[in-house]
């Protein structure tokens, strides 16, 4: 096998953090932008749709990495996602949903933004300057966000006049300098956004590519209304790009889940199928980039992950159920894929202990249990009947397990080559 590239198994993704302040001077929330790379200070966008769901997926679980979890995270939807109802993918506890001004309310995107306030979601008007033609958004808004730059006292003036009759937060974008946030604090803004307070930091990340097969299954799954829960699960346990990414969302403050999520299954029976679909969208076409593919890297990975939960479903490990250790085998390479420390990946991941030990103590039962997996990739015969004695596991189940998993691996990796 070739050495592997991370960089062939990996995109990256760029975007901004700006925070937004309130009159004592505290962080309330954060604006999500996009980026086109490390440096950029502005975006440089192609596609509006895909900017957005870059930054609404990877940027957003980016972007609560060290920050209060607790703060709002305002991201600009166009009017083509919100109408598809991608916001639902994202917590409402915290999501701001931002239109610009510019699109119209039509009867269609009230309708959208009516049933998302219902859910919990805010909605605020970006970059607004004044103006009649969207009075039926501010109407529905909960957050008006007023653009001045360039702008004169009395201008600013006009458009807060405008607003007498609004009872939501008001934000005045693009503050530089102490002279005008003076001007607006007494005119009664509530929050403030700007170069006067913080630029925009820049972040990035990596994330894991999918397969175009599973990008198409993920497809044909969200657009099927009679899909099982039990498919949705297979399809995503088929992607360790989606498994890592769906464990380390549902575990933020955010979603507020009392427990640690350690599994696909218990993480959609959590979210339910409808968010679940929501998210799924988002994800995947944030990935329907081109790419370059490592199908051995994926197969392997797939095919450990199979195993081990053939010898769990046959009675041969009783350590943990099949699914646990189907998620453990899918994530034993990922240290490989992200070309990151396992400790730092495992400290992103709820994993259970035995889980977690599995990857970094040799001596645990977990580690065995892969190393048998490696032994059987290897067709090391002493290794594996060495570690099936002291695993108390059957050899010739091994054997039947193994060519069980490669061949359901071999097979999904085979449709996209």
């Amino acid at each position: 096998m070739d050495p592997i590239n991370a960089s062939d198994t990996f995109d990256h993704f760029f975007f901004a953090r700006q925070p937004i302040f309130d009159n004592s001077g505290k962080v309330w929330g954060y604006e999500l932008l996009f980026r086109n790379g490390p440096d950029s200070k502005t975006a440089e966008i192609k596609s509006e749709d895909l900017a957005t769901i870059c930054v609404a997926t990877s940027g957003f679980i980016k972007a609560q990495e060290d920050t209060d979890l607790n703060k709002k995270l305002c991201i600009n939807f166009t009017e083509n996602l919100i109408l598809q109802g991608l916001p639902r993918g994202l917590p409402p506890t915290i999501t701001v949903i931002e239109v610009l001004e510019t699109i119209q309310p039509t009867p269609q995107i009230v309708e959208k933004i009516i049933g998302l306030k219902q859910e919990g979601y805010l909605f605020a008007i970006d970059d607004y300057r004044g103006g009649d033609s969207i009075r039926e958004f501010i109407d529905l808004a909960d957050i008006v966000k007023v653009d001045i730059l360039g702008m004169t006292f009395s201008e600013i003036d006009q458009v807060i006049n405008e607003l007498a009759d609004f009872r939501g937060l008001k934000i005045a974008e693009k503050v530089d300098n102490r002279e005008v946030l003076d001007h607006l604090k007494a005119l009664g803004f509530d929050l403030y956004q700007g170069y006067y307070f913080a630029r925009p930091e820049n972040l990035s990340g990596r994330k894991l590519k999918s397969t175009h097969l599973s990008k198409f299954r993920i497809l044909q799954l969200v657009e099927d209304p009679t899909v099982s829960t039990d498919k949705a699960i297979e399809v995503i346990n088929g992607d360790p790009s989606l498994t890592y990414r769906l464990l380390r969302l549902l575990n933020t403050a955010a979603f507020g889940f009392s427990m640690k999520i350690t599994s696909v299954r218990h993480a959609v029976m959590l979210m339910g199928m409808r968010r679940m679909k929501y998210w799924l969208r988002m994800v995947v076409l944030s990935d329907l980039m081109p790419e370059n593919k490592t199908p051995e890297l994926y197969t392997l990975a797939l095919g450990r992950g199979r195993f081990l939960e053939e010898l769990a479903v046959g009675g041969q490990i009783s350590k943990a159920n099949a699914e646990t250790l189907f998620l453990f085998g899918l994530l034993s390479l990922i240290e490989v894929m992200l070309d990151t420390p396992m400790q730092l990946i495992l400290s992103e991941l709820p994993l259970p202990g035995e889980v977690t030990a599995g990857y970094l103590e040799p001596s645990s039962t977990f580690a065995k249990y892969l190393q048998l997996a490696m032994s059987v990739e290897s067709a090391d015969i002493s290794a594996i009947s060495t570690l099936c004695q002291e695993l108390n596991i059957d050899s010739r189940l091994v054997a039947n397990a193994s060519v069980h998993a490669v061949a359901w691996a071999t097979d999904i990796t085979q449709q996209v080559i």
